[in-house]
């Protein structure tokens, strides 16, 4: 499986066996350490980095979250029909301001 990184590859999509017949390298693993004993290809790895591993997590963790808070949107319902949900203006106003400036 070739894998192109930088997009810079004039090779385009080779795989690693045609890559190898097209340079010379025998199928020895002598002469080619990715060439495991038997003459079959070693498979490529990948190992994550701890940081990558905890973000990897926190990104699922996200994904299972519901995309509404129900409990939220039920105790603001509650609070508007019986009147006792307040609304600060000025927060509300700078708030509006500052999402304009965005644009």
């Amino acid at each position: 499986m070739a894998i192109n990184v930088t997009g810079l590859s004039n090779q385009g999509n080779i795989a690693k066996s045609e890559r190898s017949q097209k340079d010379g390298v025998a199928g020895n693993s002598k002469d080619n350490p990715a060439v495991q004993n038997g003459g079959t290809m070693a498979k490529d790895t990948v190992k994550l980095s701890g940081t990558a591993q905890t973000l990897q997590s926190q990104q699922s963790k996200i994904n299972k979250l519901p995309d509404i808070d129900q409990d939220k949107v039920d105790q603001i319902k509650r609070s508007i029909a019986a009147g006792e949900y307040k609304i600060d203006t000025q927060k509300l106003a700078n708030n509006m301001a500052s999402m304009d400036s965005l644009f």
